[in-house]
């Protein structure tokens, strides 16, 4: 290879291995984007329960939910919000030209202030996790 010539890869794009902060953030924020969606789909799924089958059908409804399973989904949204919801915060300073030379220190104040907030909110869900029976 003659001197000072790169290697041409290809789909860098596509490959996690050359990704930045910035696409990180970007990735991230969709992902958590599409939780939160998908959380809310299920959400009208579920109260509209009630439609389908009545009181009976809502309880029935209610009552599957009730699961460890669920409760570790309750905690992922969790993640998925606060996340969400601060790297949001992070944009739109961004949109205003605040921020936009230190993207990658702004991303990991997010990713850090996201950590304690998760950290601090795990107890109750930690709480709530233990609290069901280990038959279920």
């Amino acid at each position: 290879m003659a001197q000072g010539r790169r290697d041409v890869r290809a789909y860098p794009d596509l490959n996690p291995k050359y990704y930045r902060t910035g696409m990180w953030s970007y990735l991230l924020h969709r992902i958590s984007g599409v939780a939160i969606v998908v959380f809310l789909l299920m959400h009208i799924w579920e109260i509209t329960s009630v439609t389908r089958g009545g009181a009976e059908g809502f309880n029935a409804t209610m009552a599957a939910l009730e699961t460890k399973g669920f409760v570790i989904g309750e905690w992922l949204l969790f993640l998925a919000i606060t996340f969400h919801s601060l790297n949001g915060f992070r944009l739109i300073l961004h949109d205003l030209k605040l921020g936009v030379r230190k993207q990658k220190q702004w991303f990991w104040t997010v990713f850090a202030l996201s950590a304690v907030v998760v950290l601090a909110g795990s107890y109750y869900f930690l709480q709530k996790f233990l609290a069901y029976p280990w038959s279920h």
